[in-house]
């Protein structure tokens, strides 16, 4: 899914998404099963896909936008399809935690143990005061 020699990202059939895309061309491929749009001013723009089924997992992808080019990439991913209903009554600090070693071994599979590349970096967090964690890939 993410070539490690040049960060593109490549979605089933869809065409390559990487630091050249712009917010349009991603917007128009309708990926996953919900696309929201999170215009966050001062330049920045999110676009959140939902339950976008690839490579075996189904995942949450945040892109944001820095004047319509894509600066950052947020990924949430899991063997099974998200749930729209969760919220934060069944929300789990120790079990969210967890998902940092999944993610961090997904990585690994994905592109090795490097994370710094000439196109950018990727790196595994825990948001303490969003309380998720998510893989993210920054283009340079």
């Amino acid at each position: 899914m993410i070539n490690q020699d040049n960060g593109n990202i490549k979605i089933n059939d869809k065409p390559i998404i990487n630091q050249n895309s712009d917010f349009d061309s991603i917007n128009k491929m309708n990926l996953g099963e919900k696309q929201e749009v999170d215009n966050v001013g001062s330049d920045w723009i999110s676009l959140e896909i939902k339950n976008l089924k690839t490579s075996g997992f189904y995942f949450n992808i945040t892109f944001r936008f820095l004047k319509k080019y894509l600066k950052e990439v947020s990924l949430v991913l899991s063997e099974e399809k998200f749930d729209s209903k969760d919220n934060w009554s069944n929300w789990n600090e120790q079990e969210e935690r967890e998902k940092i070693k999944f993610y961090q071994k997904w990585i690994e599979k994905e592109i090795g143990i490097e994370t710094e590349f000439n196109w950018g970096n990727i790196w595994v967090g825990y948001d303490a005061k969003g309380g998720s964690s998510s893989i993210c890939l920054r283009y340079k």
